[in-house]
């Protein structure tokens, strides 16, 4: 995410700099309009980075822990979803019906793609903190 902001910021920041030098002007101005242009650009990344660092601990610090297992919720629910329908229905299905009567339950495209996504993000950033605790 903080790359992405970075390359937008620079993207906005180097038309501006080949603009520079197009000003007929002195290489020293230049050169003084680029890197002012350039500590504009770190400022600004380095108040988006502080300001999601601020919005990151006011989360762990709240004490809903709800919200500090939102993400491990959807998760949860998920696992739920996927056991009724592919384990508890079919089984209530099976002994109520016998097994030839059994539908085939198929959960949409949009399910697999939202929980997965969710679940994958979620694991490797687990993994990314936990390994950068110096855990296994």
């Amino acid at each position: 995410m903080i790359k992405e902001i970075a390359e937008t910021i620079s993207g906005v920041i180097s038309p501006i700099t080949k603009m520079i030098d197009n000003i007929s002007t002195t290489k020293e101005e230049k050169l003084q309009l680029k890197n002012a242009l350039v500590g504009l650009q770190n400022n600004l990344l380095e108040i988006i980075i502080n300001a999601k660092k601020e919005v990151m601990l006011a989360e762990l610090q709240q004490d809903d822990l709800y919200t500090k297992r939102a993400r491990p919720t959807v998760i949860y629910a998920g696992l739920a979803i996927l056991f009724v329908n592919y384990v508890l229905l079919p089984w209530i299905v099976y002994f109520s019906h016998g097994a030839m009567n059994i539908p085939k339950i198929v959960m949409p495209d949009a399910f697999w793609y939202a929980w997965g996504g969710v679940a994958g993000v979620y694991s490797f950033q687990r993994t990314r903190e936990k390994i950068a605790r110096g855990g296994k």
